[in-house]
């Protein structure tokens, strides 16, 4: 997205519409208008030739000479010459005299006069241009009870100043429009600028993201939707920051676990190679190569399932089974293991079935990388214990592994089942077995909590929903 881009669509869109909408409303206002002056225009010339048309009604109980005499002194002491000319049409046609003396010779617009005799009342209006490109109205007049020599009279009234004030008004209102428009046009242009430029720095920032720089950011000045986004970009970079550390740190790790092994398996490989070898070093080594190599598949095992699981690529193989069982088959286990470490390990054995419906060999895993987690940051003499609350009124259990080891500082606690990450005095380890817990019961439906208090004791805690019973399928 660029800057012409938005500046088009806003042209085609916001200004296009506005440009529309006013030119309608300008357009109908002087239609209105002109509607509306030539309304009043008629309306004024009927009302002079109806007065006229009254008297001479009022009349008609006089001869035809005397009602003559009376309309040509009518025209003579017309008081309104300035603004109408008075005229009389003979019966055939022709214009007879005028209140100005001036008989016009052009006598090809007489199309009121050919109205009137057809309407009802005998008055007809007209608008046209004279021979002189004038444009007049003309209100015409059939007389009743005809007369012998003159059949109709005429008013005419020039509509040039009515035009002019049209055209003023018409000038006004373009004037306003061409206002509008360019007020439109600055203050959108000031507000597509606002949003293009804010969006070209958080373009070119989040290029410079994109290429690795995570240590940029943006400076917010905002605070509106585009100080979110800017926000939300800056939290990316942090946050992406982080996870480069991370990954970092984690590929490290992940080394220096892999070359712990694999440095005694080589060189364990390369004494037993030594023809002098005796019997008790062969097997000695032979151990310790299988327990190196059985270290190494299990760390490879947790990397692959932690990436299947985050792809969905991993399919549960669920069942009903007994939740206890395999909780007390991976504690008897580990005992042997905290014993040598000094570690008490405690649960607490019932004959109740815990029906659950789940993965039997990942929820194994799950009891393994909790207790493996524990053993390594309790120390001699410490104790672990395994807590099983089985709630059957809300069919739920919790299981809680629970030691009295150094526990993990509180900017730790919400971070440790992030994917490679190792807090303060982490040990050795690729920092994906509480990642891999977490996602395994979140799979399973349930929920994963770490609870501690550095220094005292570390809790960590999965729920699953329980089934009535282990029968049927």
């Amino acid at each position: 997205m660029n800057n012409s881009s938005i500046t088009k669509r806003w042209i085609k869109g916001s200004l296009t519409t506005t440009i529309i909408v006013l030119t309608l409303a300008v357009g109908f206002l002087m239609i209105f208008v002109r509607n509306s002056y030539y309304s009043a225009a008629e309306n004024a010339i009927l009302s002079r030739i109806n007065t006229i048309n009254g008297t001479l009604t009022a009349s008609s109980r006089l001869s035809d000479s005397e009602r003559t005499g009376m309309l040509y002194r009518m025209s003579e002491q017309f008081t309104e010459k300035d603004k109408f000319e008075f005229m009389f049409i003979g019966t055939n046609g022709n214009i007879l005299a005028t209140s100005t003396g001036f008989v016009p010779s052009d006598d090809m617009h007489m199309e009121d006069v050919r109205k009137a005799q057809s309407a009802p009342d005998g008055i007809s209006t007209n608008v046209y241009r004279t021979q002189m490109g004038e444009k007049v109205l003309t209100a015409t007049c059939i007389i009743q009870p005809a007369m012998d020599s003159i059949y109709a009279i005429r008013l005419v009234t020039s509509l040039e100043k009515v035009d002019g004030e049209i055209n003023i008004l018409a000038a006004f209102a373009a004037m306003m429009f061409m206002a509008i428009i360019a007020f439109s046009v600055m203050s959108g242009m000031y507000f597509v600028r606002s949003i293009v430029y804010p969006i070209r720095e958080i373009e070119s920032t989040a290029a410079q993201i994109s290429k690795g720089e995570f240590g940029v950011r943006i400076e917010n000045n905002y605070n509106d939707e585009i100080g979110q986004l800017c926000d939300t970009i800056n939290n990316m970079a942090e946050e992406l920051g982080r996870s480069d550390e991370i990954k970092n740190e984690f590929i490290s790790s992940v080394s220096h676990e892999l070359r712990t092994p694999l440095t005694a398996i080589k060189g364990w490989a390369e004494t037993m190679s030594n023809n002098g070898a005796d019997t008790a070093t062969v097997e000695k080594g032979t151990q310790i190569i299988l327990s190196e190599t059985e270290r190494l598949y299990s760390m490879v095992e947790n990397l692959l399932d932690f990436s299947r699981l985050q792809n969905a690529d991993i399919k549960l193989t669920k069942e009903k089974m007994d939740l206890f069982a395999e909780i007390e088959e991976v504690a008897i286990m580990f005992t042997p293991r905290c014993r040598q470490n000094g570690i008490e390990l405690t649960y607490t054995e019932t004959d109740d079935i815990i029906p659950v419906y789940g993965d039997r060999s990942r929820l194994k895993q799950v009891m393994v990388n909790l207790l493996d987690n524990s053993i390594k940051y309790t120390p001699q003499g410490g104790k672990i214990e395994i807590i099983i609350d089985n709630d059957k009124k809300e069919n739920l259990v919790t299981v809680s592994v629970q030691d009295n080891g150094k526990g993990i500082h509180r900017e730790d606690l919400e971070k440790v089942t992030q994917k490679f990450y190792k807090g303060k005095g982490a040990k050795r380890g690729s920092g994906i077995g509480l990642a891999l817990v977490k996602e395994i019961i979140t799979a399973h439906g349930g929920e994963f909590n770490v609870e501690s208090e550095y220094g005292l004791y570390t809790k960590m805690s999965f729920t699953l929903h329980t089934i009535r019973s282990m029968k049927g399928k």
